[in-house]
C-alpha cells in the first residue's frame, strides 16, 4: 500500500510545531508573516492582531466603514503568501538545535523556528497547503468567548476595565471609555451588554441545548 500526505489537522498551537512557523509574539500570522498588522495592548498586555478587512473584496461594503472599526477606511490588499518554494528556500538551511539549552540572540527575530520534518518527502515542497487549522477548535474558542462576555462571566469575560482602556488608548469607540466619578469607575454598557432577566432568558434558552461543562455553575448562579 502507497500513502500520501496531503494536509495536517491541528490547533493552531500544533500548527507551529508541525510547520516549523512561529505562531507566537508580533509576527504569528503564517500568511502574512512579517506583514502582520498588530498592536500591542499596553492594558490588556496581550497582542492585538488588526485590519482583517483587506482579506476581503476590494469593493466590499466593510471596507468603506469607520465607527464601526477603527475609526478609518481600509485600502490595502491582501498580502501576497510565499510560495511553496519559498518557504523551502527559508527552511532549506535551518540548523535546528532541540532543547532550551541554546542561548537565543534577542537582536534577532526569527519567524521560522525549524524545518519541519515533512519536508524530508519530496513532493512535501510542491504542495499548496501543507497544514490546515481545524475549524471545531476555532469555533470552540469563538463560542466560548461570545458566551463568556454576554454573561459578564468574572474573570472570563473580554469586556473589562483594561479592554476600555485599551480603546481610550487607541482613540476609538469614545461611547465605551471608561468614566470616573472621583471614587469609582463606571463602565458604560456596550450594545453587547444584557440585563439580568435577559441574561435569565439566555440561560433557559441554553439548558435545552447541551450546555459546555465550564458554563454550569455559572448559569446557576444566574438562574
Amino acid at each position: 500500500m502507497r500513502a500520501m500526505l496531503f494536509c495536517t489537522m491541528n490547533d493552531f498551537p500544533a500548527y507551529g510545531n508541525l510547520s516549523g512557523y512561529s505562531v507566537k509574539g508580533h509576527h504569528a500570522c503564517p500568511i502574512c508573516e512579517e506583514d502582520t498588522s498588530y498592536i500591542q495592548l499596553k492594558h490588556g498586555r496581550k497582542i492585538a492582531y488588526t485590519r482583517h478587512r483587506h482579506f476581503l473584496k476590494p469593493h466590499h461594503p466593510y471596507r468603506r466603514l469607520k465607527k464601526a472599526f477603527n475609526e478609518s477606511q481600509e485600502h490595502e490588499n491582501v498580502p501576497i503568501p510565499l510560495t511553496d518554494g519559498q518557504v523551502f528556500q527559508w527552511v532549506e538551511h535551518l540548523n535546528t538545535v532541540f532543547g532550551k539549552t541554546q542561548k537565543k540572540d534577542k537582536s534577532k527575530t526569527f519567524i521560522w523556528k525549524k524545518r519541519s520534518i515533512f519536508f524530508y518527502l519530496s513532493y512535501c515542497s510542491d504542495l499548496d497547503v501543507r497544514h490546515c487549522i481545524d475549524v471545531m477548535h476555532m469555533e470552540k474558542n469563538v463560542c466560548d468567548s461570545v458566551i463568556e462576555t454576554l454573561l459578564n462571566i468574572q474573570g472570563k469575560t473580554k469586556d473589562g476595565l483594561n479592554t476600555r482602556q485599551d480603546l481610550v488608548d487607541m482613540g476609538i469607540r469614545s461611547q465605551l471609555h471608561p468614566r470616573s466619578d472621583g471614587k469609582k469607575i463606571y463602565l458604560p454598557p456596550a450594545c453587547h451588554t444584557l440585563s439580568r432577566k435577559e441574561k435569565i432568558n439566555f440561560c433557559q434558552c441554553l439548558r435545552q441545548v447541551k450546555v459546555p461543562q465550564g458554563y454550569s455553575s455559572n448559569i446557576k448562579s444566574l438562574m
